[in-house]
């Protein structure tokens, strides 16, 4: 299992993209776009400051990693910075909760770019929510006090070292 957000859990979403010929040949296919995916800070929840990743597609195809990236590089080079706390990414990622209710009803919220392009994206939105729901991940509510802990000196440790 990954932990959410992490290096790896991010790098695995990356390699899940591109593992998946559809996405660059038919579903994104002529798609440029580089949205920002982030998450609150949650504290309780080993989150002490929010964190972005990006994902970076030209014609469909993804540019370099899922990689993380600071708030400022977010600002600077995303078409869309899209936030939520860890409960609302797990139910769309576990497929509970769709990505167009979950930012029609304000839990996903848009941070930068245009609302109704984002609603444009919903029906490509399942081919991107599978990406991420293709990995096993451990999530921060589910981890035990002891995990926790780990986990919060894991994401600050790569925070420090990435400069994000």
């Amino acid at each position: 299992m990954l932990p959410y957000h992490s290096l790896e859990w991010v790098a695995a979403v990356a390699r899940n993209y591109k593992a998946n010929p559809a996405n660059a040949n038919k579903t994104f296919k002529g798609m440029s776009i580089f949205v920002v995916f982030g998450n609150i800070a949650e504290p309780d929840l080993g989150i002490d400051k929010p964190i972005y990743h990006r994902a970076h597609i030209e014609n469909g195809i993804l540019i370099g990693d899922a990689a993380h990236l600071s708030r400022e590089e977010a600002e600077e080079k995303a078409d869309f910075i899209l936030t939520a706390p860890v409960a609302v990414w797990k139910s769309v990622i576990q497929k509970k909760e769709a990505f167009v209710s979950a930012f029609m009803t304000g839990r996903i919220k848009l941070e930068k770019g245009y609302a109704p392009k984002i609603i444009q994206l919903g029906p490509k939105s399942p081919a991107l929510i599978e990406t991420f729901n293709n990995i096993e991940t451990e999530w921060p509510d589910e981890m035990s006090p002891e995990r926790l802990e780990q986990y919060r000196a894991q994401m600050n440790e790569f925070r420090s070292r990435l400069g994000i």
